[in-house]
């Protein structure tokens, strides 16, 4: 395709979505909890046309990165559908702060699957996924690194299997490194992007995740299986409330309920840990 061709297929694209209205924040809300409780597709459609503009303003900051824009908004679109079938008005926050997260996301991934010279197998990028999460676990629980024994126990995977997913880690890391800044004379297209902290997940982007942990011990094993696998705590991707409702066996809305319930006892247990904390610092 020249470039042309793809000017005026952007072109084209862009006049289509410009003509749909931005949505107020009262509208956000309508139409979030008819897909919540009517699973209404309408409505689900409106949110994604409403917000194509978004993921378009995004996209334009990763255009260093050397893929075509078209290809940036399309993996961006995708994330637009994600944070659209996940986003819960009851928080209060307004849609485009939570779809900014999910869209860069998926923009952040494609960028780095491109930069992989070797093809790396969905099934494998999830194994090394639950490598860096379970090392991280054991450090916080033995208080120094795990051992290769510790750590296939903890995965519950065999050690040449273990073997196999640091060798492959370690073949990537290479890749990176070898056609990283250094060599092409100019910074990682990761680099360049603004706000990286959001790339990664919204429960463990920051030094409190500790805490967090401590309160979530506190919660019944449902409360805690949703909060899993809400927010991909165990390293997997978040998943929908119809998604979790399905493994639990409960409704959506039922799930809906839980989760918002056991984020207010983190806010306030948050609230009450930093205070105690400061309390300490003082005297």
């Amino acid at each position: 395709m020249n470039q042309s061709r793809v000017r005026d297929d952007l072109e084209l694209y862009l006049n289509q979505i410009s003509s749909v209205a931005l949505l107020t924040a009262e509208q956000e809300k309508t139409l979030a909890w008819q897909i919540i409780n009517e699973q209404c597709e309408c409505s689900k459609n409106h949110m994604i046309e409403a917000n194509l503009r978004l993921v378009v303003s995004i996209s334009k900051q990763f255009v260093r990165s050397g893929i075509p824009l078209l290809e940036l908004i399309n993996e961006g679109n995708l994330g637009l559908i994600r944070a659209v079938e996940r986003f819960d008005p009851a928080y209060g926050n307004r849609f485009s702060t939570y779809a900014t997260w999910w869209i860069k996301k998926t923009i952040k991934r494609k960028i780095m699957n491109a930069r992989q010279p070797m093809h790396i197998p969905a099934y494998m990028l999830q194994r090394m996924s639950n490598w860096r999460q379970a090392v991280r676990d054991l450090e916080e629980h033995l208080g120094r690194s795990p051992s290769s024994a510790e750590l296939a126990k903890a995965m519950e995977v065999p050690r040449s299997k273990l073997d196999l997913i640091q060798r492959t880690m370690a073949a990537v890391e290479r890749s990176v490194t070898t056609s990283g800044p250094e060599e092409t004379g100019r910074s990682h297209p990761l680099d360049t992007c603004a706000d990286s902290r959001q790339f990664s997940s919204p429960a463990e982007h920051n030094d409190d995740v500790r805490k967090v942990r401590s309160l979530l011990q506190q919660f019944d094993e449902v409360t805690n299986d949703i909060l899993r696998m809400r927010f991909g705590l165990d390293g997997s991707d978040p998943m929908t409330l119809k998604e979790i409702g399905r493994e639990l066996g409960i409704t959506r809305e039922r799930v809906r309920q839980i989760e918002h319930q056991a984020i207010g006892r983190l806010q306030r247990g948050f609230k009450s840990t930093r205070l105690s904390e400061l309390v300490r610092q003082a005297g």
